[in-house]
């Protein structure tokens, strides 16, 4: 499946470390919050195949719950028990074992997420807008992906 799919609210990610899971499709995804700044990956741990995260949101680690590998901003893995004793991974190893990345687009106050890694993040804010980044109601998206709401009043009474 390619193009964008709706994963969740920039609430649910609002603080450092706290993530989401879903699907695209059949394939599993998940969204964390690095110190602000927000990746996607497959939730699908690449040692042994496991998926990592089965709630769908939660707060800690990219953790996959085989081996315990804890995997970085990068979804490299950097933290690897008995790696010494049992899996002797080195830096370039351990690179070429990252989760595939997925491009994460936040607008609007939602998450989208797309299996293309490169694929290009303007697009649901164009989905969203009457093509000039005003929505119906003529609020407008702002570049961090906050809502500004046109103000109206509805009168009832006289004036």
């Amino acid at each position: 499946m390619t193009g964008w799919a709706l994963l969740g609210q920039a609430g649910d990610l609002a603080e450092h470390g706290q993530w989401i899971t879903g699907w695209v499709g059949t394939v599993p995804v998940v969204v964390r919050n690095f110190s602000g700044s927000l990746r996607g990956f497959r939730n699908v741990c690449s040692h042994r195949f496991a998926l990592m995260l089965t709630e769908p949101a939660g707060r800690g680690p990219l953790r996959c719950p085989y081996h315990a590998w804890v995997y970085d901003a990068e979804g490299i893995p950097k933290t690897i028990p008995f790696n010494d004793s049992d899996f002797h991974l080195d830096d370039t190893a351990r690179q070429a074992l990252a989760l595939p990345a997925v491009a994460v687009c936040l607008t609007g106050g939602l998450i989208f997420v797309n299996l293309q890694a490169d694929a290009d993040p303007a697009l649901p804010a164009q989905w969203l807008t009457n093509g000039d980044g005003t929505l119906p109601d003529g609020s407008v998206i702002k570049a961090d992906g906050t809502i500004q709401h046109r103000s109206t009043k509805a009168r009832t009474g006289p004036c």
